[in-house]
């Protein structure tokens, strides 16, 4: 009999990857870590993304986002331990100090002003006070995450 797999143990497998990468592992990467047939860890990719832990791109099994991590490029470039990781907005960029628990660097630009804009964290801190507007109200966010 094949024991059952975890849910838990594919999602810590793919944070970890974020984190010692700074990139979105593949369902191949996962089924290798594993030990696991890919068709198995897709399935557990889509379980995952239906209970709201990952997102992934549309029409695939490749992960899109797995907050507060990006797969893909955005305007909040997160610098680390020599690592670069994509924040899918301010507050995830803030999320990456605080999940890798070490400085970050992040420098970007407000998108409603174009005015720059220091998300960096030094020591638990960031550099100076801000203020956090949601244009989407959170209870929202999951209409439309992407947008969010």
């Amino acid at each position: 009999m094949a024991d059952t797999l975890s849910l838990d143990s594919v999602r810590v497998h793919i944070y970890r990857h974020f984190v010692d990468t700074g990139r979105a592992p593949a369902a191949t990467d996962i089924a290798q870590m594993l030990g696991r047939d890919v068709t198995e860890i897709e399935q557990a990719f889509v379980a995952l993304a239906d209970a709201h832990v990952i997102v992934l791109a549309p029409g695939t099994h490749s992960i899109w986002m797995a907050h507060p991590f990006s797969a893909v490029p955005t305007p909040y470039a997160v610098h680390s331990g020599g690592v670069s990781y994509w924040a899918n907005c301010a507050w995830d960029a803030f999320g990456i100090a605080a999940m890798l628990q070490r400085d970050t660097e992040c420098q970007c630009r407000c998108p409603d002003c174009n005015q720059q804009i220091d998300l960096s964290v030094k020591q638990g801190s960031t550099s100076r006070a801000g203020i956090v507007h949601f244009v989407v109200p959170p209870r929202r966010f999951w209409d439309n995450v992407a947008y969010t």
